[in-house]
């Protein structure tokens, strides 16, 4: 008789004892056992996955209908941006490759038939060298990865979003400034309306006027413009099309000793800061990486059952077991491309420090300097304006200065406020260099 070959080969456990009646018993209780402790391995990672399960997205905020300042904007940003949403995303990623870690090799059952013999089988793979358990924890490690690169991502648009909040803030400051100098300049041109119907000026000083009052008004209509392009894009970035955004925050330089020391700074930004966190991260799972391509290069063994019915022996049972031998594939490729990847989590973490800590140090600097420029400007300059408008009226109202002189003076004053905004975009830039630098532009709630 030609026997045909079966993958499953084992012991014989004996003949008898076992009833025609119930020619399945043994096969089917060896099943069940190995499906119990596949169900009682897994459960081991159920508290993962549940706590693993994605959080559902919160509805987007409505536009708001009073002026926003820059941390309630920044909020809207992060809520709303679908950008920010998708990367997001990447966290249920990492948490879907957790499920994928804990889950317990599944049995391969088999069938085989020949004449006058018939065999059921089932193999069950059994990673008893903690394989299962790293490949766990490296998922977790994963989880954690996949967080701090979104908050990397958070930060890296929260800039954006902060630069569209100062230059709104900026744009309608300088059509607050482009308005008030227009009522100047009317007021100048009542002025001048009276002085000429008295006599004391020629019409050429009305003409002069007209025409000066038509170059505000086009610079007025510019600053206008600005604006609306300033709220569109603040409202694009808010994903709120149809949001007229108004900006609220102070234009007060603080004094720079109010700030933590650069070493405060720097201490905390080392915990917090995005960037180092999600090096640190990575760093982090790469190590482990090494010890996980180490305990897989251990061969997993694997568990067979089998019920064999044949004619002339009878019914019984075999029981196998059968294991890789690794005699040429020792994982030594995996691990070693393992070690380099640490390497180069390490080297990028070491540079990531070294690239935190000068930020930080410029960004102070910076805002020092941005901040005193601002206060010397206010001290030396802002405060001449007002008695420099009273002097040009007077003057001209006395008959001891031009027309041009009246029309120059209000367009200096003019200027000192629009280079004082200025300054002080820089200063509002600078302190959010700060805020970015020290980790405390954002913290994920």
């Amino acid at each position: 008789m030609k026997k045909s070959k079966h993958p499953l080969s084992g012991l014989d456990l004996g003949r008898a004892g076992f009833s025609d009646r119930a020619p399945y018993r043994a096969l089917a209780m060896a099943v069940a056992l190995c499906c119990a402790a596949g169900s009682a391995l897994a459960q081991q990672a159920a508290p993962a996955m549940t706590a693993a399960a994605p959080a559902s997205e919160a509805a987007p905020a409505a536009a708001p209908q009073a002026p926003v300042g820059l941390q309630e904007y920044l909020q809207l940003v992060v809520r709303n941006q679908p950008r920010l949403a998708a990367d997001r995303l990447q966290i249920s990623a990492a948490q879907a490759d957790s499920r994928t870690a804990a889950a317990f090799p599944n049995p391969t059952a088999s069938y085989g038939s020949k004449p006058g013999e018939k065999l059921w089988g089932i193999e069950q793979p059994l990673p008893i060298f903690g394989q299962r358990r790293l490949r766990m924890e490296n998922a977790r490690k994963g989880e954690a990865t996949a967080r701090a690169n979104v908050d990397v991502a958070v930060v890296a648009t929260l800039g954006d979003a902060a630069q569209a909040f100062i230059d709104l803030l900026m744009a309608q400051q300088r059509l607050a400034v482009w308005k008030e100098a227009q009522e100047a300049l009317n007021n100048a041109g009542r002025i001048v309306l009276g002085q000429i119907e008295a006599g004391a000026r020629s019409r050429y000083d009305g003409a002069r006027l007209n025409l000066q009052q038509a170059q505000m008004a086009m610079q007025v209509n510019q600053a206008q413009s600005d604006w609306l392009d300033a709220a569109s894009h603040a409202a694009m970035l808010a994903a709120l099309p149809h949001w007229e955004p108004r900006a609220a925050g102070s234009l007060q330089a603080v004094p720079v000793s109010q700030l933590p020391s650069e070493q405060a700074l720097w201490e905390e930004a080392r915990q917090r800061l995005p960037a180092l966190v999600a090096a640190q991260a990575e760093l982090d799972q790469l190590r482990h990486k090494i010890e996980l391509e180490r305990r897989e290069a251990l061969p997993t063994p694997s568990v067979s059952v089998a019920r064999v019915r044949n004619r002339l022996d009878g019914n019984y049972n075999q029981i196998g077991v059968s294991m890789e031998l690794p005699l040429f594939d020792r994982r030594e490729g995996q691990i070693a491309r393992a070690q380099v990847e640490a390497e180069q989590a390490q080297l990028r973490y070491d540079a990531a420090l070294i690239e935190a800590r000068t930020e930080l140090q410029r960004a102070l600097k910076q805002l020092k300097l941005r901040r005193d420029a601002v206060r010397a400007y206010e001290k030396q300059g802002l405060a001449q304006i007002a008695p420099l408008h009273q002097m040009a009226q007077d003057a001209y109202k006395l008959g001891q200065g031009s027309i041009l002189e009246l029309i120059d003076s209000l367009g200096s004053i003019n200027e000192h406020r629009l280079e004082h905004l200025d300054l002080v975009k820089e200063m509002l830039l600078a302190e959010w260099q700060v805020r970015v630098a020290s980790g405390t532009a954002w913290v994920t709630p």
